[in-house]
């Protein structure tokens, strides 16, 4: 198999969801970055819900999905004992406390020169997303500092240490090239830059996100003497 592929196929597609029930995949949380593949209704809170007949086969109404059912990291959370993940995007009943989903449907890993009423695909791409992730790990800290309902709202940050991070994403960085006219020879030239990015992304979440969890741990214990 080509990388082009590979690039797209998330390793969680390999594993059955049994493989999620051994002691060793004991995971509290789940973040998961990507598009409409995982996406749990980021985009719908943005543009409003995917209408039917999404979600009418498991959730029998609009459910933020672009799917009649459950979307890939739905089963991967049920598979851990987990609740579904809330999107990061919605305000509307959103519970964090165990992870959460910066995917959007449509999303790429490069930044596209379009709007999505352009050419449909969202404008939050993976470096987005990770922004996105990096200010909600350093801010739900301070806001389960308020206690009450903030503290079951969000997650403890010994969590994001222990915690599982999904990325599926891809498909629409060489879908976007066609759509612009690109031949695949065009559209071949700049996958080196979309396996370049989401490398980056990779990287920088597991060499500095020790480092960010340490300041975190920091602002947190600041927090506390307060």
């Amino acid at each position: 198999m080509s990388p082009i592929y590979m690039l797209v196929i998330s390793i969680t597609l390999l594993l059955p969801i049994s493989t999620f029930s051994l002691p060793d995949c004991n995971f509290p949380a789940v973040f998961n970055f990507g598009d409409s593949n995982s996406d749990t209704g980021g985009l719908s809170a943005m543009f409003g819900q995917a209408p039917p007949p999404n979600g009418e086969t498991f959730f029998h109404s609009p459910a933020g999905r672009y799917c009649d059912g459950r979307v890939l990291i739905d089963f991967i959370a049920e598979g851990l004992g987990l609740p579904l993940l809330s999107p990061f995007l919605d305000s509307m009943g959103t519970n964090f406390s165990h992870g959460a989903s910066f995917a959007t449907a449509g999303s790429t890993i490069r930044r596209q020169n379009t709007t999505i009423f352009q050419s449909g695909y969202s404008p939050i791409s993976l470096d987005i997303q990770y922004a996105q992730f990096n200010d909600f790990m350093k801010r739900s800290q301070i806001i389960r500092q308020k206690g009450d309902v903030f503290r079951n709202l969000f997650p403890n940050i010994d969590k994001f240490s222990r915690a599982l991070y999904t990325f599926d994403i891809g498909q629409n960085d060489l879908t976007a090239g066609y759509k612009l006219n690109m031949s695949t020879q065009e559209v071949k030239a700049y996958v080196p830059d979309v396996i370049s990015q989401l490398t980056t992304v990779v990287q920088v979440r597991y060499f500095l996100f020790p480092i960010e969890l340490l300041q975190l741990l920091r602002i947190s214990e600041n927090l506390k003497k307060k």
